[in-house]
């Protein structure tokens, strides 16, 4: 009996050991930089930096809190191991639906945010403006994050939930009638189309509502009926509605598909009396095993990813060249469609016009007759712009995001002839999103 304790002591004993071992040699492992990973692919996200200690940050406390955030955010093999986590816990049963993160934590009243993120949402130095050698002045630039809200994940599709902020709104409002207000109503036509999320489109409105995800066609509507009469307004919710059993929108991604756009299309050429080109009429590229930005919001959730989505990119029929401007300034030469088959899993969706870029431009080598188009956008202006190439002589591209001049000033110097603000509902109402369009419309 007492052999049998000792043995039973020696193997607890020896299991300690082990476990303790292993603690030490992980822990030893996620200390050695080189293997630390700067950025997350499926997160699409530069991850945290090793803080540099000052006095005040040692003293507050400060410095340490950002170390444990850099050692975890640069953990080893981070996106494997979360990956791996997400299967094992699928394993413990069968859950068809779930939801991710809270509609309050990115949908939450505007100016109750500012508040509370003032000094880390909006530094001082990013308000202010930057004076060029020619003296022009620049805004400053922040990378802004787009926003999802709360993510239902219902067997292999994750939707994201609408949270509707009236402040918010009613600041993106004001941006498009003060645009409207700067320019020639005889010389430049403003239009606007807000795009439905896919949540408005295939869900019903009951579920919905029990999601706590606010009505996407009231928000439509609410802005469509307090933009000025000098702004036509472009109607796509009834148009994806009665597409609703088709591929419009990604499983794992939070923007629509190329097919969706197309439909938008559609009604903006039907509103300006021009033919659509049949969509049968393009060549086009695909692209398979897409996992998205709600695959990474999920966790990289196993129902998603066993079930990637592909992405079909339609190629003009006048041009597939551009040029763009790039974050550093650089003009550079690029495709409207580019070949991203062998890019990461990711990436698939910066197929469309070389991502999101300040400004872009194409030029239709088929047409002289002086028709120009600038879209002013967020990313899902991004499968929507090839369209419009074979329209117009000239389309441009605005990321309000990211450029940093005014856009009276381009419509004057481009001479630009119809410009269309293309959001989804989402960005509408996302408060981190609509000062940068204020400001852009502002300067």
């Amino acid at each position: 009996m007492k052999q049998r304790r000792r043995r039973k002591k020696k193997y607890v004993r020896q299991k300690i050991y082990v476990f303790s071992g292993m603690l030490v040699f992980f822990a030893l492992v996620a200390l050695i930089i080189p293997l630390r990973p700067k950025e997350s692919a499926v997160e699409k996200r530069t991850l945290a930096k090793f803080p540099k200690p000052t006095l005040e940050t040692v003293w507050n406390g400060e410095f340490f809190e950002s170390m444990n955030t850099w050692y975890a955010d640069t953990f080893p093999f981070r996106d494997w191991l979360i990956s791996k986590n997400m299967k094992l816990r699928s394993a413990y049963g069968v859950q068809k639906t779930q939801i991710y993160g809270s509609m309050q934590a990115s949908t939450g009243d505007a100016k109750e945010t500012e508040k509370k993120e003032e000094t880390k949402a909006e530094p001082e130095e990013e308000k202010q403006d930057k004076t060029m050698k020619d003296g022009t002045k620049q805004r400053e630039i922040a990378q802004i994050q787009e926003q999802f809200g709360a993510i239902y994940l219902a067997e292999d599709t994750a939707f994201s939930l609408f949270g509707f902020s009236q402040d918010v709104t009613d600041d993106y409002i004001a941006a498009v009638n003060s645009l409207a207000g700067k320019v020639d109503e005889e010389e430049v036509k403003v239009y606007d189309m807000v795009v439905p999320i896919s949540s408005g489109v295939y869900l019903d409105t009951k579920l919905q509502k029990e999601l706590g995800s606010n009505d996407q066609k009231e928000a439509v509507q609410y802005i469509y009926d307090h933009l000025d009469d000098k702004v036509t307004t472009v109607d796509v919710f009834a148009t994806l509605e009665n597409h609703n059993d088709e591929y419009l929108y990604f499983r794992s991604d939070h923007h629509w598909t190329a097919l969706g756009a197309y439909y938008a299309y559609c009604e903006f050429m039907e509103i300006q009396d021009m033919k659509p080109t049949p969509i049968d009429s393009y060549e086009t590229m695909t692209f398979d095993n897409f996992l998205g930005t709600m695959y990474s919001y999920c966790n990289q959730a196993p129902a998603l990813g066993n079930n990637p989505d592909t992405v079909t990119a339609y190629i003009p029929l006048a041009t597939n060249d551009m040029q763009f401007l790039d974050k550093n300034g650089t003009t550079m030469d690029y495709n409207v469609i580019t070949d991203v088959s062998g890019w990461n899993s990711a990436s698939k969706y910066n197929c469309f016009i070389g991502s999101d870029q300040p400004l872009a431009w194409i030029h239709n080598p088929k047409k002289s007759d002086g028709s120009s188009c600038l879209v002013v956008k967020e990313s899902y202006g991004n499968a929507f712009v090839p369209f419009l190439v074979d329209h117009y002589e000239y389309v441009y591209v605005v990321d309000y995001r990211f450029y940093p001049n005014g856009l009276v000033d381009l419509i004057n110097e481009k001479e630009i002839k119809n410009v269309l603000f293309l959001n989804n509902v989402m960005a509408t109402s996302t408060d981190t999103l609509i000062p940068s369009l204020t400001a852009l419309v502002g300067n």
